[in-house]
């Protein structure tokens, strides 16, 4: 039923704009302009359409984001740890 949700939002093509609303307040929370441009992408790439969820399709999917930004997103690691609340 999820799925079938998700298509229909797909195919109206509302469900990016909700999810970009929805992701707003996490996206404040990476305190990183480039971060916050690539994890809404990211997360659109993983519950989008498209059957491969690896970032260099995904990545082709979006065309706003390249293969290398989004990679370096996922791959970088580099989380600031000491700004957690806890």
């Amino acid at each position: 039923m999820g799925s079938q949700l998700l298509w229909g939002l797909a195919m109206n093509g509302d469900w990016r704009s909700e999810l970009d609303a929805w992701l707003a307040p996490f996206v404040v929370a990476l305190r990183n302009k480039t971060r916050g441009r690539m994890c809404p992408a990211y997360i659109a790439g993983l519950i989008g359409p498209g059957d491969r969820k690896s970032v260099q399709p995904m990545a082709a999917r979006d065309g706003d984001v390249s293969y290398d930004k989004l990679h370096h997103f996922i791959g970088s690691g580099v989380w600031d740890i000491a700004r957690r609340s806890g």
